[in-house]
């Protein structure tokens, strides 16, 4: 049985499973990368701290026996990474909790909320604090006004719409979703057909490497697509979906592509 909220966990060994990538990255680095005992394939950062934790599966297909095997105390989820029926069926065996945040806003308490779940409230704190500092500072300055188009899919062209994590991080730095209203209310990854993204004429067409690895080829045929002032970058996946600690570098990873963006602009 888990401690009381708020209460340091001190000599209990807790065994911790996550099921969502960016979430096992804050758990290790709020010190608690020793008390995990499974987590997905997809859980790569940090690397040499994960080295020797069992993989149970992948986000979307966890193997169930595996984490029964694991005896976890604490099985976290994320609502949108996991599927509902996994999540249920954990639930009725195991400590879960899911979050899912939409606003970068919202890491502060969820960093906050992780600390008090693992009785690591200071390593938390720090963290939070440091991203609401970050936050307040872009309050604080003038910010670059883009238009700006971010792709994660191909067969079909998949967007995201304007109730998403990845469209709030770039709008906090001044930019303008392209396909703001596309599928809301509905689907939050809708799908753009080729004509619309050239139609949109976006200031920026952001290619990650995840969940679809875009690469060289597929900037170059947005880029023979696109008027020359639409800049076109591939980037890291990790740095703009990823949430947690992770907030900190998309934060200045979005500023960055901003300000090229108006360069390209001005």
């Amino acid at each position: 049985m888990l401690p009381a909220p708020g209460r340091a966990w001190k000599n209990l060994r807790v065994r911790l499973v996550s099921l969502c990538p960016s979430i096992t990255e804050t758990l290790a680095a709020l010190g608690l990368a020793g008390d995990l005992v499974g987590v997905t394939r997809y859980c790569v950062h940090p690397r040499e701290r994960l080295a020797g934790v069992t993989r149970v599966g992948g986000t979307k297909n966890p193997d169930l026996a595996a984490i029964r095997a694991a005896k976890p105390d604490l099985v976290f989820c994320n609502a949108e990474e996991n599927r509902r029926e996994d999540v249920e069926a954990l639930a009725r065996e195991f400590t879960v909790d899911v979050s899912y945040p939409r606003r970068v806003a919202e890491i502060p308490d969820l960093l906050r909320h992780l600390g008090r779940l693992t009785g690591k409230r200071g390593d938390a704190e720090m963290w939070a604090a440091r991203i609401e500092q970050e936050l307040l500072g872009l309050e604080g300055r003038s910010r670059p006004s883009f238009r700006f188009a971010y792709l994660i899919w191909r067969d079909p062209w998949m967007t995201v719409g304007g109730d998403t994590y990845v469209s709030d991080l770039f709008r906090r730095v001044g930019g303008r979703n392209a396909f703001e209203k596309k599928g809301a209310g509905s689907h939050d990854y809708p799908e753009v057909g080729e004509k619309e993204v050239v139609a949109a004429r976006p200031d920026l067409l952001v290619l990650p490497d995840e969940p679809y690895r875009f690469r060289e080829k597929d900037a170059a045929f947005w880029r023979g697509k696109l008027p020359a002032s639409s800049r076109v970058v591939l980037v890291s996946g990790d740095d703009f979906c990823w949430h947690g600690v992770r907030t900190l570098r998309g934060i200045v990873a979005a500023g960055q592509l901003a300000r090229y963006a108006a360069e390209a602009g001005g």
